[in-house]
């Protein structure tokens, strides 16, 4: 079955982070449900940190007023709407904004900007993930990936294969929060550092070889 943009959606899970605001024409009811955040601090990670809700272990959010809620397994908009009847039975215009923070990536090996990548969206594709990494370098294996996810407290590890064209139809294809996707080099680049590794080390023998024979010599 293909996994279209339309049928993919995340849920949310415990150590994700979460921006949830309440909105209402009177700024001074909803800013008690709000945590209160200068301009300053919102456009960095690690504010973002500072200024989210983290998921605990148990799926749930503590909000200001509201106290905690559930929102393991639900999606951002399931969340926004559970919120939003809880506030409108205090403040009945209010609307609640909830947005996904953690939605960050690690990609590694044989690409032009290796590191950690953030993505403000709910879907992100492997593709994407390669994209903001500046595509693979020259000696980027296509055909050797590897995801991996971490699952029930350890770590699921795949192999992934971008010339495959079953790829788009893969659960693996959209990634999740906190994925580290490598690229593997190619067999030439292995092959390049070992020439290199030998022709440096029979340089060096044979510079002592010299110096052998020099002693001698002498």
């Amino acid at each position: 079955m293909f996994i279209g943009q339309e049928q993919f959606v995340y849920k949310i899970q415990p150590r994700d982070l979460l921006h949830i605001s309440v909105v209402s024409p009177d700024l001074r009811v909803t800013s008690f449900y709000n945590i209160q955040q200068t301009p300053s601090q919102a456009v960095s990670p690690g504010s973002m940190y500072l200024n989210g809700y983290i998921v605990n272990d148990s799926g749930m959010v503590n909000i200001p007023v509201i106290g905690k809620v559930k929102v393991k397994d639900q999606t951002l908009s399931e969340i926004q709407l559970n919120i939003e009847k809880i506030v409108r039975e205090q403040v009945s215009d209010a609307t609640v904004v909830v947005k996904l923070l953690s939605y960050r990536v690690t990609v590694l090996g044989e690409v032009r900007n290796p590191g950690i990548h953030y993505m403000y969206n709910e879907r992100f594709t492997l593709l994407e993930a390669l994209g903001m990494a500046g595509d693979l370098s020259e000696y980027g294996s296509r055909k050797n990936l590897k995801l991996m996810r971490p699952k029930n407290g350890g770590t699921e590890i795949v192999h992934l294969d971008l010339t495959d064209e079953n790829l788009l139809k893969s659960p693996y294809f959209y990634l999740k929060p906190n994925d580290v996707v490598y690229v593997a080099p190619m067999k030439a680049k292995i092959d390049r550092n070992n020439l290199t590794l030998t022709a440096t080390l029979f340089a060096g023998l044979s510079a002592l070889l010299l110096l052998i024979n020099f002693i001698k010599s002498n």
